[in-house]
């Protein structure tokens, strides 16, 4: 009797032991299930998989111990974010989403006219708008298409505004301060500096900044410093050499925006001193205006998500680059998680750019890449690897504030791969006669008949088509003729490899990583054609609207043809010359078959087993699958399907 007791004992402090250690860190509830979705831009499947083999990733370790991990999961054609994310959040296609490319013409406007698809309206409605007519309460924070000046936004709903001022170093000149309501103690006459900000068309804004002497030592030594948009304000929060702070301020009464900054250098008799800033930034708040209230009071502007520009000028160092950015996560993760807790929604979207961000600019692993050595490969790598653990922390704080009753789908838009050459198809189009420039060398839309938009590793050419375009010149009898004209051209365009030793050695060394998946027959094959022949065709499809691989360009927003490049090239907007050095190391949007490519899914609640989906899914099911498990009904336009392997984890 005795022994069954204490072996009774022991399997519960066992048990309890696996729920302690072993399961993500929900937290014990009785309230309904917060459906949550992040998405993490950019994350590439195979990247994920060896760093949490590495131990790099021990959140994301965790949620696949215990949830499910999809082994063939895809997005959508083209790989683009637009894309990707609208397939994410309505299950439909590009052409139906309209999400055609990241840099989007709209018939009747100039044909060089294009804007950004990330503030451009879906044509199919977001899962966060559809579940709130079904009577759920949901929210976005960053989630690309979710913007609420767009239409069919969530319940709350945060997004990317405006960047009003770029960032910037500046020398600062200090006086006697005057007219101060409050002036902290010193040691040393307190003095002050005025910094004028040029916002855009808007007015402007003075900050103004207080200088103080806080240690009683008999020497000028000032220490500390206040920053303030109003001198009749009571002091904001002391800040000293190389700490980071942050300001806040309306701009024309409705966007609140502001700043991160740092008083990089001075002596202590305030004769050089030098201000770094982050660009000024705002967003765009939707709810109630008590929801509104309670961003501004408690988390301030959206900051900055990143600074190139500061780091290309050495004002700002790689670690502060990166604090910009954790900055930046932090925020985004404090926020969602706030709405969360407080408003309770069933739906919740949030998104983090930094891994997408870090992989366009560092992703220098293919030898065929300007400036490529193994030195500089793997100090790059070695960045793309911070973001990844970014990503990781991210999550592990989301991970202490899900319930027992709330799921979790962890999951990325795309992969990332290597670019070394750009392409240019608007000098192609220009060197054949079909765009014209004027004497100033810019697009004469009247004398053109062809203009391409580029975006990644894809660009929509545009005949001028007469009815259609502003200023339209090719009638409807010529345009078969124009159209076969630019299939002819860019069908027969090949270029120079960089580099055919650089080549075979990345082929010969991409066969050995994925060894797995290759016989040794496909490299071969892929090696000689390398060797024999001395050029190569830069685009891996080149299609035209009404042929049977259409695609996309059913879309009326879509070109007359579509330049898909292949690995390696990506496509630019310029028209300097047929190929250039490209000035990315990452690239997206070509096929997204390429292992490259493929994107992240975990998805993970409480009690759900560990297991792998090992049938082949697509960013287009996630939508459907979470109808399903919210158990509303779906659209009719929903391309995607139920992933069951989820439903079925989470009714067991």
């Amino acid at each position: 009797m005795k022994l069954k007791v204490k072996l009774t004992s022991l399997l519960i402090m066992i048990v309890a032991f696996n729920l302690t250690f072993l399961l993500p860190a929900f937290a014990s509830s009785n309230e309904s299930p917060t459906y949550t979705v992040i998405s993490f831009d950019g994350m590439r499947h195979d990247f994920t998989e060896n760093y949490m083999h590495e131990g790099l990733l021990p959140n994301f370790k965790k949620v696949k111990d215990n949830g499910l991990f999809a082994k063939n999961f895809k997005t959508v054609y083209p790989s683009l974010t637009s894309a990707s994310h609208a397939a994410i959040s309505t299950g439909a296609k590009p052409e139906k989403t309209g999400m055609i490319s990241n840099n989007l013409h709209k018939p009747g406007t100039k044909l060089t006219e294009k804007q950004s698809a990330f503030f451009s309206s879906l044509d199919t409605i977001p899962i966060w708008a559809e579940a709130r007519k079904q009577g759920k309460t949901t929210a976005t924070v960053l989630f690309p298409g979710s913007n609420p000046e767009e239409g069919n936004q969530a319940t709350y709903a945060i997004y990317n505004g405006k960047t009003w001022a770029e960032s910037d170093l500046n020398n600062l000149t200090f006086k006697e301060a005057v007219e101060w309501k409050q002036l902290p103690k010193s040691y040393s006459p307190a003095k002050e500096s005025t910094l004028s900000l040029k916002l855009g068309k808007s007015a402007g804004q003075k900050i103004y900044i207080l200088a103080a002497d806080s240690r009683d030592n008999g020497v000028i030594d000032y220490d500390t410093f206040y920053f303030t948009t109003d001198k009749n304000r009571p002091l904001s929060e002391a800040v000293h050499l190389n700490e980071w702070g942050s300001i806040s301020f309306p701009i024309n009464d409705q966007h609140l925006a502001g700043f991160s900054f740092k008083v990089k250098d001075f002596d202590q008799s305030l004769e050089n001193v030098k201000f770094y800033r982050t660009a000024v930034t705002s967003g765009v708040i939707h709810g109630p205006q008590e929801f509104k209230d309670n961003i501004a009071k408690k988390f301030g502007h959206l900051p900055d998500q990143d600074d190139d520009l500061g780091l290309e000028n050495n004002w700002i160092t790689r670690l502060e680059y990166e604090e910009i950015s954790e900055r930046f996560a932090k925020w985004t993760t404090d926020v969602s998680l706030y709405i969360k807790e407080q408003y309770k929604p069933d739906l919740l979207f949030f998104y983090y750019p930094q891994i997408d961000h870090e992989e366009h600019k560092y992703l220098l692993v293919d030898p065929r890449q300007p400036g490529y050595t193994e030195e500089k490969s793997k100090q790059y790598m070695d960045y793309i690897k911070w973001a990844y653990q970014l990503a990781d922390r991210s999550l592990g704080d989301t991970l202490e504030k899900m319930s027992d009753n709330d799921r979790l789908i962890l999951i990325s838009d795309h992969g990332m791969e290597p670019v070394h050459t750009m392409i240019s198809p608007n000098h192609e189009l220009e060197e054949a006669g079909l765009l014209q420039k004027d004497k100033d060398g810019k697009v004469d839309t009247e004398k053109s008949k062809a203009y391409a938009v580029a975006s990644g590793a894809i660009a929509h050419i545009y005949i001028n088509l007469e009815g259609r375009e502003q200023n339209g010149i090719v009638s409807k009898e010529e345009y078969p003729e124009v159209q076969k004209e630019i299939m002819d051209i860019f069908n027969g365009l090949k270029v120079k490899e960089p580099s055919k030793i650089k080549r075979m050695q990345y082929l010969l060394d991409k066969s050995q990583q994925n060894s797995s998946n290759d016989n040794g027959i496909t490299t071969f094959k892929k090696v000689m054609k390398v060797l024999f022949e001395p050029k190569e065709r830069p685009f891996e499809e080149v299609i035209a609207k009404g042929s049977k691989e259409d695609r996309v360009l059913s879309h009326e927003q879509a070109g007359d043809v579509l330049l898909i490049a292949k690995q390696g090239y990506s496509i630019t907007q310029d028209d300097e010359s047929t190929t250039k050095k490209s000035v990315e190391r990452g690239i997206h949007g070509g096929n997204p078959e390429r292992m490259e490519l493929r994107p992240i899914l975990f998805v993970t609640g409480n009690n759900y087993p560990k297991a792998n989906i090992r049938e082949e899914i697509s960013t287009l099911d996630i939508a459907p699958t979470l109808y399903e498990l919210m158990e509303l009904d779906t659209p009719e336009f929903v391309d995607g399907k139920v992933i069951d392997k989820i439903i079925e984890a989470d009714r067991n």
